[in-house]
């Protein structure tokens, strides 16, 4: 996978100049310094590697000498037993002195080097013993012992050195390996610094091109900087020509550098009259004043103002005239050599549009309480109407059940003796009380909607449906098919409960046939459900398609069946209530299908019904 360098061309571009400049200052300084590390750490471990060699070399060379010291000592004890002459020991006596300062020059050079130590131990007592040896073959010669007492020494002198040389070869064989080990080494550490070198060279050369790439990017960059400044200098003046504000640019000492058309149109002045000048001298409030001290105050603090930027004032302007006008300022720093810009509106107008609205708004919330007044009034004369309607139905139905029951004892009192034509004028005062009755409760039914709260449940329309059924009581021969996969969502249950019962009723009370057949479906639109009852009645005719829906009206003479002509305008009244639609279609003869919509979400939390 290919580095990202657009996300570092990004990181880098969004650094200020100064890290950017301090970056490409920094990429050869670092490679320089890398460079010196590596060159003395290469030389410091080339010095340590040559004193170690020089010490092997050293060791090697004071224990040759050590050996010819006893080579020399033993060839001229030699020659003295055999020449008897004092001259030949001039060796020996030699040897006396430089062994002990050769195995002290060996101490020092191999310390710190424990099996080299042992060895060296073991070579000072051979060397100990070889010379003690040498001091018996003197003091037997100076006895005039003969050869053959002199000869044993001898020859255990021999075995001495034989292993003193032994010893010394072996403290040289190990010196040796160490030093080619050291030789090994030190070349390791030449081609190691060397690789390092011109690692360093090469790394010092990509960052130097490096450093120069973006030292050519910062350059470019600030060209292209000090371009677009000009460049937004000049289209800052160009709009601030034409703006439909009053325009005045502060320049670093925050005089008036720039005083647009708009501005001089808004104040009497001349751009030359106003230039250089202080802007307080355009505004005579608390609002400039602080404005001034804190200009005063930002002197000591790199020019930098207190108020906050882009707030905007409410003030008065004041006209070379002398009048003033209400106005509305914003000052913000423009990011451009430490400019400020001020933006002057005058507000004149907006004054008398808000003043009007504030009495517009005055009268609003008096109405407003007016008609919190009257919807209280309101709502006390619904209670009381809805009180006499309970009062009044439950005086209605008295006199009724009354006319009712003394029919019902009449006609036994009589029975037997009343005509077929009375007995059917009885049954017929009889239900006539009870639509009278019906009337009566559809009538209180219809007027309550929308004045109960119902809770918001999950409702499964399945189940709701089979209870529905189930309290109807339809004939054995009557079918009613219900959609499978109904939905199940969250509404209100008891007035969708009361829209399905009275639809359903209704096509069962009005069909033409015993064995008639309803079917329940549903269609899931965006934001609603559209449910639909079907019946193969005897139809509804289109001019009646409307008709139906209104309270008390009927499409049979009540002397044909009974009815109040109410449940159609309460399932109306629920839908529209609950934000949804119904109608109708069908024809004469052909059945009919009752739609209507349900929301999937409830109007309100709360709402009544």
């Amino acid at each position: 996978m290919s580095f990202p360098f657009w996300k570092l061309n990004n990181l880098w571009a969004k650094l200020p100049a100064r890290r950017r400049g301090t970056v490409v200052i920094a990429i050869p300084a670092a490679c320089i310094t890398v460079t010196l590390a590596a060159w003395i750490w290469s030389r410091d471990s080339i010095l340590l590697a040559q004193q170690r060699t020089d010490r092997t070399a050293e060791v090697i060379l004071e224990s040759n000498t050590l050996l010819v010291e006893l080579l020399n000592a033993e060839t001229g004890v030699r020659g003295y037993v055999i020449a008897r002459d004092d001259r030949f020991l001039d060796p020996y006596v030699q040897a006396l002195k430089n062994v002990p300062t050769e195995l002290e020059k060996l101490n020092n050079l191999i310390e710190d080097n424990t099996p080299q130590d042992n060895r060296l131990q073991k070579i000072s007592q051979l060397a100990q013993q070889r010379v003690s040896v040498l001091q018996n073959v003197i003091r037997l010669s100076q006895q005039q012992a003969n050869f053959s007492q002199i000869t044993p020494v001898i020859l255990q002198g021999k075995q001495v050195m034989d292993q003193t040389r032994s010893a010394i070869t072996e403290l040289q064989m190990a010196e040796r390996q160490r030093l080619s080990e050291e030789n090994l080494n030190k070349q390791t550490v030449q081609d190691f610094t060397n690789l390092l070198l011109w690692s360093s060279v090469g790394v010092s050369v990509f960052g130097t091109w490096a450093a120069l790439y973006l030292f050519r990017n910062l350059d470019q960059e600030l060209k292209d900087r000090e371009r677009l400044l000009r460049e937004s200098r000049s289209m800052l003046q160009a709009i601030a020509t034409h703006v439909v504000d009053g325009v005045v640019i502060l320049d670093e000492d925050r005089s008036i550098e720039l005083f647009n058309p708009t501005a001089s149109r808004l104040f009497g002045y001349e751009p030359v009259e106003v230039k250089g000048k202080r802007l307080d001298m355009l505004f005579s409030d608390a609002v400039m004043q602080q404005y001034a001290d804190s200009q005063k105050d930002s002197q000591k603090d790199s020019q930098k103002t207190r108020l906050a930027e882009g707030q905007r004032w409410k003030t008065m302007g004041i006209r070379k005239v002398g009048s003033p006008f209400p106005a509305e300022i914003s000052i913000s720093d423009l990011q451009v050599e430490n400019r400020l810009i001020t933006i002057i509106r005058d507000i004149s107008q907006f004054e008398e549009v808000q003043a009007k609205l504030q009495t517009r708004a005055d009268e609003l919330i008096r109405l407003t309480t007016v008609l919190a007044q009257t919807n209280s009034t309101l709502q006390d004369r619904n209670k009381e109407l809805e009180q006499f309607a309970y009062v009044a139905s439950h005086d209605l139905k008295a006199p009724l059940r009354a006319i009712a029951n003394l029919s019902t004892w009449i006609e036994e009192d009589l029975e037997g003796m009343l005509p077929a034509e009375n007995q059917y004028q009885m049954k017929l005062l009889r239900g006539r009380v009870n639509r009278m009755e019906d009337l009566i409760n559809g009538l209180l039914e219809y007027s309550r909607i929308g004045r109960s709260q119902v809770p918001i449940e999950r409702v499964d329309v399945n189940s709701l449906l089979m209870e529905v059924i189930e309290s109807l009581t339809p004939s054995p021969t009557f079918t009613i098919e219900l959609q499978p996969n109904l939905p199940v969502f969250r509404t209100r249950k008891l007035p969708l409960r009361q829209v399905f019962s009275n639809l359903i009723s209704n096509a069962i009370k009005h069909h033409n046939r015993s064995d008639g057949h309803i079917q329940i479906s549903c269609q899931e639109q965006d934001d609603f459900y559209e449910f639909a009852v079907i019946d193969d009645g005897a139809g509804i005719a289109p001019d009646y398609h409307d008709k139906i829906f209104v309270i008390f009206q009927t499409l049979e003479a009540r002397d044909t069946k009974e009815s109040t002509g109410i449940g159609l305008a309460i399932v109306r009244k629920i839908v529209e209530g609950e934000g949804g639609k119904i109608w109708v279609e069908s024809a004469e003869g052909e059945g009919a299908t009752f739609f209507f919509t349900w929301l999937k979400q409830p109007l309100h939390l709360n709402p009544p019904i």
